[in-house]
């Protein structure tokens, strides 16, 4: 009798031999699968294994043993695959290069050269006078003519790419001739000679349409815009000259669209710029405002509605522009041009679905208003601006709603930051604008804007289903509107109202961010962050002229500078964490330190001589830096913040080294001592600090490094 053991054994053999035949099996199923499909680089399937050697039986085993029952019997074989077929590799590849590269580049490259070669044939006639001008001309039409036909006979026996090329190159035979008869023989007169040459150009755009060819397009094209060019005698005539370039971008676009030849639009696009754009700055005057501006929305109708989402942006920014250069000192015009394209934009955005559409159409706007007011030679009529600011602003507001409501759009970031930054560029432009005659009543203006702005938020949060309401974009208005409540005292009563309506913005803005998680948000506030440093190291820094003109701490700079940190310190509680949160800290410490070291060097101004002042200045700055980081260091220890205790520790650095490298020179015995001394108080102060709270900091970092 055998084994148990040897029982056992001859069992996992007979299942390990199985399983192999099972995995042969399915490996030439698949292969044959593969085969069928007609998909390459087919694996060669792997052949039926035989069976693994049977270990031999003890001496004392008489028969095998029988497999167990459960396992299952084994697969019957497939049929033999079928051969795999390699895929081409990079070897097999280059006659197809080759061939592209003989047919495609070297006719192109071909047909530039015999064009030059005619050229060149034109300029050496012209020079040896070897035939009449007539004849030249007449030599020249007919072998383009020739070429065509040569092309089209090609094009109908299979050779499609070379007749391109060939038709190309009779084309260009046909522009030049019926050029030459104009420029260099002067046998037909400017009006014949456009009529041929545009009639060229019809005959390309007829022909790239038959062969479909971009190339014979763009060809015609470049030839379209060069005519007026060419054939100019100096003589400004726009309605002509605007008349043909439509008709020509109007075939251009038709082609372009029909045959979705895109590149043909941009080409149609740049050409219209370089002409208009050409013209407004070496031939416009005040008298042709009528054609320049009808021209110029009739451009912009035909390249806004492109696909190519460039052009239209574009379009956009060089329209606005083109306004503003165009009804220049005429404000009625302009506002109605401006806000025409406001509303095109807008809607053009809406119909493409292209979110970023709504910030060009702002930004257009604002660049060209700023343009606008900054080149009007006369004080800006007030009433008028005021109510064209007005009706832009309400587009821009009502926007929104809108879409979010009756077009039952998502919330984008595009969205927010219009909300935000449309307010608060209108309050600001609005504000330069009636400081002088009605700043009685700025105030008000603030709460008329907040009332909009809760308005808006009403009308969103009731208009919306609960189940889907978008808290976002309400608490965004929201938080607009308190804005400008909170700033609706400080503007009537205060003169440093842009700094203060700064900081109180970003505060608010990192709020709603903080609510809505927007990162879109958290950037705004990091930009009006940077104009807040602008303008108070340009403006608020220098509001006094002499140390008496105010009172220590009791006045309005101090004031600036402490909302304006407090201001960045809780929106760095409100970011919460990353660098956004860092920097907002970092800035509100470094706006607070400038406040209370201003008021330092004008106690140093109040306080002391003349021949003292520079001592007493570096004196006091130092005595400043080194009280603050005693207040951080112990700010740390006390709330855990390493954050406190390093900015602690870096301050006193900068002091020891200013101490040191600086003042130990040039400051007079008295505020040496002074100096020396209190900073020598504040340092043992502060390793009291760390020699008590020794054990807690070590523990606190390594829980830190522990998580």
């Amino acid at each position: 009798m055998p084994s148990p053991e040897s029982e056992r054994l001859d069992a996992l053999s007979e299942a390990l031999a199985r399983m192999v035949r099972r995995q042969a099996q399915l490996d030439n199923r698949l292969a044959l699968i593969e085969t069928k499909l007609g998909i390459t680089n087919v694996v060669e399937p792997l052949r039926e294994a035989p069976p693994p050697a049977r270990p031999a039986p003890p001496p004392s085993a008489a028969a095998p043993a029988t497999p167990p029952a459960d396992l299952p019997p084994p697969l019957p074989s497939g049929p033999p695959p079928a051969p795999a077929v390699a895929a081409p590799s990079g070897r097999d590849q280059t006659p197809q290069l080759e061939t592209r590269l003989g047919l495609k580049w070297i006719n192109r490259i071909g047909v530039l050269t015999m064009a030059l070669a005619v050229a060149f044939i034109f300029k050496y006639a012209v020079d040896n006078e070897w035939i009449g001008p007539a004849g030249r001309v007449a030599l020249g039409a007919l072998a383009g003519l020739a070429a065509l036909g040569a092309a089209d006979r090609l094009w109908r026996g299979g050779q499609k790419t070379y007749a391109q090329g060939i038709c190309g190159l009779g084309l260009a035979i046909l522009y030049l001739s019926f050029y030459a008869s104009f420029g260099f023989y002067h046998l037909l007169e400017p009006t014949p000679a456009f009529v041929l040459m545009v009639m060229t150009t019809a005959l390309a755009g007829a022909v790239s349409l038959r062969y479909d060819s971009p190339a014979i397009a763009a060809l015609g094209l470049l030839t379209g815009y060069a005519t007026p060019l060419l054939l100019s005698t100096g003589e400004d005539r726009p309605w002509v000259l605007f008349s043909y370039v439509l008709l020509l971008n109007a075939g251009a676009l038709a082609a372009a669209r029909f045959r979705n030849w895109r590149s043909l639009e941009a080409l149609a696009f740049t050409a219209t710029i370089l002409l208009y754009g050409g013209w407004m700055a070496d031939r416009f005057t005040s008298e042709k405002r009528t054609v320049a501006a009808l021209f110029g929305f009739l451009y912009y109708g035909l390249f806004a509605v492109s696909r190519i989402p460039a052009v239209f942006y574009a379009a956009q920014a060089l329209a606005s522009i083109a306004m503003a250069q165009i009804w220049a000192q005429v404000a009625g015009s302009y506002a109605a041009s401006s806000l025409a394209l406001v509303t095109a934009g807008l809607g053009i955005s809406d119909w493409r679905n292209r979110a970023a559409g709504i910030s060009v159409t702002f930004a257009s706007f604002c660049f060209a208003y700023a343009l606008w007011a900054s080149d009007y030679r006369f004080p800006l009529p007030v009433g008028p601006v005021f109510l064209f600011l007005t009706a832009a602003f309400l587009i821009f507001l009502a926007w929104i709603p809108w879409r979010i409501l009756f077009r039952d759009a998502a919330l984008t970031r595009q969205d927010a930051l219009l909300l935000a930054l449309n307010g608060a560029a209108y309050f600001g432009v609005c504000y330069n604008l009636l400081r002088k005659d009605y700043e009685a009543y700025l105030g008000l203006f603030a709460v008329a804007l907040a009332a909009v702005h809760l308005a808006v938020a009403y009308l969103l949060w009731k208009n919306q289903p609960a189940e889907s309401r978008d808290i976002r974009l309400v608490l965004l208005s929201l938080g607009i509107a308190l804005t400008f409540i909170t700033l609706a005292a400080p503007i009537q009563f205060s003169g440093y109202r842009i700094t203060t309506a700064w900081a109180l913005e970003l505060a608010a803005l990192s709020w709603i961010a903080d609510r809505t998680g927007s990162k879109g948000l958290k950037y705004a506030t990091l930009a009006i962050f940077l104009l807040l440093l602008a303008r108070l190291d340009s403006v608020d820094a220098w509001m006094y002229a002499s140390p008496s003109d105010y009172n220590p701490v009791a006045n309005a700079r101090f004031l600036t500078f402490l909302i304006s940190a407090v201001s960045l310190w809780a929106a760095a509680w409100w970011t919460r964490a990353g660098w956004e949160a860092l920097t907002l800290y970092l800035g509100g410490h470094y706006v607070m330190l400038w406040g209370l070291g201003l008021e330092a060097l004008g106690w140093a101004g109040r306080s002391a001589s003349a021949e003292n002042l520079r001592s007493a200045q570096s004196a006091s700055i130092s005595i400043l830096l080194a009280c603050y980081a005693v207040l951080l260091i112990g700010a740390g220890v006390l709330y855990r913040s390493a954050v406190n205790r390093i900015l602690g520790l870096s301050l006193i650095a900068i002091v020891v080294v200013k101490l040191y490298l600086y003042d130990v020179w040039l400051l007079v015995r008295i505020y040496r001592i002074a100096a020396f001394g209190a900073l020598g108080a504040l340092l043992l102060l502060t390793s009291y600090v760390y020699s008590r709270n020794r054990v807690a900091i070590e523990n606190w970092w390594n829980e830190r490094n522990s998580r």
